[in-house]
């Protein structure tokens, strides 16, 4: 079987420019893919009428700005994304608790992303029950901001681990070119207060990595031999 992958993006707050600009890096390559979205963007339904699935990316951290509790969280971004069916938790938060009284709540999701394995030569789908619900996770493999910590990690060209692969990006690494995190902090410490959304984009191209980092690696998956899944391929 050929390599496959499948392309995944944690909104995180980013700007609508920069997540254009990653809808913009799919659409030349033809590729479909599934976003983790934050908060209300009119780019939500351009992901959507782009043909990639649009999930939910819950922060659970204390003093989340997206509801009170963990339903009230779920809940506030299912007003965002009323057909959303996968989520991954911001932070990768999670628990067996948790995941119950959310999935009791609102049954609709029916897949997670919320497990890293990295550098892990296997992404597989896997049955998640507890207290009478049930959903299907599926673990993925490399993430940008923990390959800045990977001393191995080659930004120019993908070497796939397995015969598929779950890939995760940030639009604002990508747009960013990060390889660490010092252009990201730069850019929400320069809002002065200002929410990260609201980061300009000439200002951004101002801190852009000048070496390779996540932009070109994310070029390197789109032009490389594997072929691109899309999120109802996975199924």
């Amino acid at each position: 079987m050929s390599s496959g992958y499948h392309l995944t993006f944690d909104v995180d707050w980013a700007p609508d420019w920069s997540v254009r600009e990653t809808l913009a890096f799919l659409a030349e390559a033809g590729a479909r893919a599934t976003f983790f979205v934050t908060h209300a963007s009119p780019t939500i339904a351009e992901i959507a009428s782009a043909g990639h699935e649009v999930g939910i990316h819950p922060n659970f951290q204390a003093g989340s700005t997206q509801g009170a509790d963990p339903v009230a969280i779920v809940g506030s971004l299912l007003e965002l994304v009323p057909r959303a069916r996968v989520m991954r938790t911001h932070g990768l938060i999670q628990g067996s608790l948790l995941l119950r009284d959310v999935l009791r709540a609102f049954p609709q999701i029916e897949y997670d992303l919320s497990l890293l394995t990295y550098g892990f030569r296997h992404s597989e789908w896997f049955d998640w029950r507890l207290g009478g619900t049930r959903m299907r996770r599926l673990n993925y493999v490399w993430e940008d901001d923990f390959a800045f910590e990977d001393p191995d990690q080659d930004w120019t060209v993908y070497r796939p681990f397995s015969s598929l692969d779950v890939l995760d990006f940030h639009p604002l690494h990508i747009s960013l070119n990060s390889r660490d995190m010092s252009s990201y902090d730069l850019a929400k410490s320069a809002g002065g207060g200002a929410p990260l959304s609201a980061l300009p984009e000439e200002l951004a191209e101002s801190m852009r990595c000048a070496d390779s980092g996540v932009r070109d690696f994310l070029r390197a998956v789109l032009a490389s031999e594997a072929t691109a899944r899309s999120f109802e391929e996975l199924l």
